[in-house]
């Protein structure tokens, strides 16, 4: 009772504004690590706060997300999809024959987690007033289904003390059956709730990068309609920020803003139009930190860099010049024919890089591909009927690995072909059973084991 009744730490706030109108202009201060300083609150709350460190690894309890084509339509027009581009019907139309889900709505299958879910693990006292979606990254290891029934996992990847505030990294995988189908990141700011002397950076984190320091080499622009904010929340985010304004006055805005996550689809679309040709299966990997509110009704311009597959791009309000979407990128999976004219650099093969982009892919998620595949396969790539390299790819200890060189113990399937064929394998014009059949592809152990490199090279590495 005594507790409840101890006052002596608040602080007494004269207006709303001076109350809640702080909480976005922390965004605007942290450092280019997401870095605030420190208040004088801080230390005042690290015995409350400390509690973030055992909830580091806590799996939230998963649960079933469920969509038809109205979902994802209702998503396409609600990021701004439209009949005035022809090629939106897809997005738009269940009757086209080519109908698809727009990428992000990748997101929209995950986000129940990220407050409701979260809430219910031990040791996150959340004040979900205080709570900003300060960051987002979505992969896609192949085109959603148009319809589907996701079962998502969840887990609290990290927790770091920025000062201020405090970061949860909140991992979340999306699997069709026994099949990853998409995995997001959900970087929460808690503003007050730091200086409980945590980490203040991950390498699980997925880093935002700053867009190249030239002008743009292409922008599009779309202009938010008034209604917006409440077509959008059809997809599941209810927030009243976002549709009412005595609740958005409390929280210190003029009026209802737009969700982040609109913004960041809005964003997503223009990328996808400008430089994949609406082909969600070009579609790879997004990263996007949240800088400033949007109003409905405002133009988003959507500035963009193309550097490789890596489409670098932030978003602006064309009315304010302010940047609401900052140091994000898209990557986009290269298509076959670029991938086969890549020119090798000194002599090297190429299928090093083929290897070495599927360990970059299987970084995050192989500890799910090992779970799935249990096996360990050794390569060896010729060049003039001589062994030209070794590779091994590693699914069955630890959480994967792809490394140059034999297996360290014995590999469950050891395959031999050219660096011609292998490409051809993985550019899908050559079937590697028909490979084996004529003796351009030799294999010798656990022939059936070997079945499941179409999850490496397919499912999972979109290669």
């Amino acid at each position: 009772w005594k507790k409840i009744c101890d006052f002596g730490s608040v602080s007494n706030p004269q207006t709303i504004q001076e109350s809640t109108g702080g909480i976005i202009g922390l965004v605007s201060k942290m450092d280019s690590n997401g870095g605030v300083s420190t208040n004088h609150t801080s230390h005042a709350a690290s015995t409350a706060t400390s509690g973030f460190v055992g909830a580091i690894g806590q799996k939230l309890p998963s649960f079933s997300s469920t969509y038809t084509e109205l979902e994802a339509i209702m998503y396409a027009l609600g990021v701004g999809a439209s009949i005035k581009e022809p090629k939106d019907m897809k997005f738009i139309y269940e009757g086209s024959s080519d109908f698809s889900c727009l990428p992000t709505f990748g997101v929209i299958t995950a986000q129940k987690s990220m407050l409701g879910e979260l809430a219910q693990i031990p040791g996150l006292s959340l004040d979900f007033a205080k709570v900003l979606h300060g960051e987002q990254y979505l992969e896609l290891y192949k085109p959603l289904p148009r319809t589907g029934k996701l079962k998502c996992e969840g887990v609290v990847a990290d927790i770091l003390d920025k000062g201020s505030g405090v970061v949860i990294l909140l991992d979340v995988y999306s699997y069709s059956g026994n099949e990853l189908l998409c995995y997001n990141q959900f970087s929460l700011f808690l503003v007050g709730s730091g200086g409980f002397g945590g980490k203040r950076t991950s390498d699980k984190m997925k880093v935002a990068v700053a867009v190249p320091n030239r002008p743009p080499d292409a922008i599009l622009t779309d202009t938010t309609s008034l209604n917006q904010a409440a077509l959008y929340r059809l997809s599941g985010d209810w927030n009243p920020l976002h549709i009412d304004p005595n609740f958005s006055s409390l929280a210190g805005f003029d009026k209802p803003i737009l969700h982040g996550l609109c913004t960041f689809g809005f964003s997503a679309r223009h990328v996808l139009q400008q430089f994949a040709d609406h082909d969600v299966s070009r579609f790879k990997a997004i990263k996007a930190r949240f800088a400033k509110p949007v109003y409905p009704g405002q133009t988003l311009q959507t500035e963009m860099w193309k550097e490789g597959n890596r489409i670098h791009f932030q978003t602006k309000i064309q009315e304010t010049g302010d940047i609401v979407i900052s140091n994000a990128y898209v990557d986009l999976v290269p298509t076959s024919d670029m991938l086969a004219k890549t020119p090798s650099k000194g002599g090297e093969l190429q299928s090093t890089l083929v290897f070495e982009e599927i360990g970059r892919r299987l970084k995050d998620i192989g500890h799910q591909v090992v779970k799935t595949v249990n096996a360990v396969f050794e390569w060896h790539i010729t060049e003039g009927g001589n062994t030209a390299a070794t590779w091994t790819i590693d699914l069955k200890n630890g959480s994967g690995e792809v490394y140059q060189g034999p297996a360290r113990g014995s590999a469950d399937t050891t395959l031999t072909l050219s660096d011609e064929h292998f490409m051809e394998v993985v550019q899908g014009k050559l079937d590697p059973q028909k490979a084996f059949f004529s003796g351009k592809l030799k294999a010798k152990g656990n022939i059936m084991v070997s079945q499941k490199l179409q999850k490496i090279l397919k499912d999972y590495a979109k290669l």
